[in-house]
């Protein structure tokens, strides 16, 4: 059902691989690394349709719509200056990990460790000693869920089916690179991102979409002190802030109001 649904929306499939083009690669490298299934790197297309900027009315956010608890407990921060859960490195490490606990928590099987993620290990756990206690499998199809769960993993195997073969289903893919489409540079202190963004030689709409985890006008003065950007601008962006002076990071002051 999954499949066809695809076939029948060519254009969501078009849209979101467009849309995921600046992080996929990235993903795919990083799961890759840690020796997990090669099909996580799409759980963000059915998670926020590989949107980082994404919020569910639940409050989840992000690439992995982290819900603030969750956030929090694999060390994401959320504050006035930065929300982690938007940060396409941070979020993809910590749900990585918590893939990674969830498929050691349900003894190997994926496919219940992705049920897992979406409706949260206790209900699933609750699922599975319902079926051991009634003689029943336990394995994903076996177990009742809700019914967002139920079309959850049904539909990470369709897209990656599809995306394994898209002229098998009639669908276009966008053009995809085979390499990370942006660098990291490490800041080493506060900055304005108007600022970086013009001596990157970026619009501003362009380093907010590969750093989406910014809330205020400038990078949180404790840190993390990095900006992703594509290649070339990063190498520009390095070198300018060489020539750059401290005290000509920032073009306002923070003030404390005292009682």
């Amino acid at each position: 059902r999954e499949i066809e649904w695809l076939r029948k929306h060519p254009y969501y499939v078009a849209s979101v691989s467009k849309r995921a083009q600046p992080y996929l690669q990235y993903v795919y490298a990083e799961v890759l690394a840690k020796g997990l299934p090669a099909e996580l790197a799409l759980l963000p297309i059915v998670e926020s349709t590989y949107d980082p900027f994404a919020y569910s009315p639940g409050r989840a956010a992000g690439l992995w719509q982290f819900i603030p608890a969750t956030g929090k407990h694999y060390g994401l921060e959320q504050n006035w200056w930065h929300d982690e859960r938007r940060d396409t490195v941070a979020s993809t490490e910590a749900a990585i990990r918590y893939l990674t606990k969830l498929n050691k928590r349900f003894d190997g099987d994926w496919l219940v460790s992705l049920a897992a993620y979406n409706a949260g290990q206790g209900r699933l756990g609750k699922a599975q000693r319902k079926n051991r206690k009634a003689g029943k499998p336990v394995d994903y199809w076996a177990l009742s869920l809700p019914k967002e769960t139920s079309r959850y993993v049904p539909r990470l195997l369709a897209i990656a089916a599809v995306i394994t073969e898209p002229e098998k289903y009639g669908i276009q893919l966008a053009a995809m690179s085979r390499r990370s489409q942006f660098d990291t540079v490490n800041i080493e202190s506060q900055i304005d991102l108007a600022q970086a963004a013009e001596l990157a030689g970026v619009e501003m709409k362009t380093l907010y979409r590969f750093n989406p985890q910014y809330n205020q006008w400038a990078t949180p003065p404790n840190g993390p002190h990095r900006l992703l950007l594509p290649e070339n601008n990063a190498q520009q962006l390095k070198a300018a802030l060489l020539q750059l002076a401290n005290s000509e990071r920032l073009s306002w002051q923070r003030y404390t109001v005292g009682s």
